[in-house]
């Protein structure tokens, strides 16, 4: 079986809420449950300027099955009980680039999804966004003197209104089947990774430009399973660097998909490997181990620093 890193980002929509104190919340409360049996881990000290984590899955099977070989060569199904005190479990390690809210995370068959981090991330900035709320309304109860009106308190409310989401960054291979969900794209913003002379002699100045960014929008954008080949073939056919997609989807909820040129998968190994890096790892310790190292080592690599370490 093999362990594989992905790149993400954390998006945060928020007046008020940064990456930073938000990421501080989440290792304030380490442990936590978001859902039964899956603890969650945060340290945003262990490496500057990066928040590393684990989700742990603790699951609630109390034997495992092994096939043996028996004396006359056999294949038998041989039943095992777990130690008292032990639990089978699955582990996601991740490190998230504080500057710019991308990270890598890592998973393998059957562990938990991207979209655990996501929930716990969405879920952590509420509760701060509620912190937020109840202490500006208790300072400025005491300010004025008097208990605040609702319509007083409404406005603290909105003013601290924050969402978080996380997200796998999309690579030009899985792009077309993503966009291929939405009922509507919208319309896209893009960067070259390169200025063919075609395109900087359609530039203002293109003769003094050294990065140009696009914005376009689509007079049809029902038209899904075209405009998702196109964009494609644009991507590919115009270096496309990276990018923004805008879609909507059956509820009218809009959302934006990030492009990146970048490997759909960024490192991986055999689990038997992995597994050896964080043998007797202490859980109040997790960022000591040599795979999390190794994560955090990817955002300098020379095939993905551009991408790790991009200005978005």
């Amino acid at each position: 079986m093999l362990v594989r890193v992905s790149a993400f980002d954390v998006e945060i929509d928020s007046g008020t809420i940064a990456l930073e104190p938000l990421v501080e919340n989440l290792a304030a409360l380490n442990g936590i449950q978001e859902e039964e049996g899956r603890e969650y881990y945060f340290d945003n000290q262990a490496f500057g300027g990066f928040c590393v984590g684990v989700i742990i899955t603790i699951k609630d099977q109390k034997s495992f099955c092994t096939l043996e070989t028996n004396a006359d060569g056999e294949s038998v199904i041989q039943v095992n009980g777990l130690e008292e005190g032990n639990s089978i479990m699955d582990f996601n390690f991740f490190a998230i680039n504080l500057a710019n809210g991308i990270g890598v995370y890592q998973h393998y068959h059957q562990s938990a999804a991207i979209s655990s981090l996501d929930k716990r991330f969405r879920t952590g900035v509420n509760d701060l966004k509620e912190r937020y709320v109840e202490h500006e309304i208790a300072e400025e109860t005491v300010r004025r003197g008097h208990e605040l009106s609702e319509h007083a308190k409404y406005k603290i409310r909105k003013k601290h209104k924050s969402k978080a989401k996380v997200r796998t960054l999309v690579s030009r291979e899985t792009l077309k089947q993503l966009l291929e969900q939405y009922t509507k794209i919208r319309g896209m913003e893009y960067s070259y990774s390169t200025l063919l002379p075609v395109i900087r002699d359609a530039t203002p100045l293109g003769h003094r430009v050294e990065k140009k960014k696009e914005s376009i929008f689509f007079s049809n954008p029902g038209i899904v399973a075209t405009l998702s080949r196109e964009i494609v073939a644009a991507v590919n056919n115009y270096d496309i660097g990276k990018g923004r997609v805008f879609v909507e989807d059956a509820d009218g909820i809009r959302d934006v998909i990030k492009i990146f040129d970048m490997p759909e998968e960024l490192w991986e190994r055999d689990y038997d490997d992995v597994v050896a890096m964080i043998d007797r790892i202490n859980i109040s310790d997790f960022s000591n181990n040599a795979f999390l190292q190794a994560m955090v080592e990817l955002f300098d690599a020379a095939d993905y620093r551009h991408i790790l370490r991009a200005v978005v």
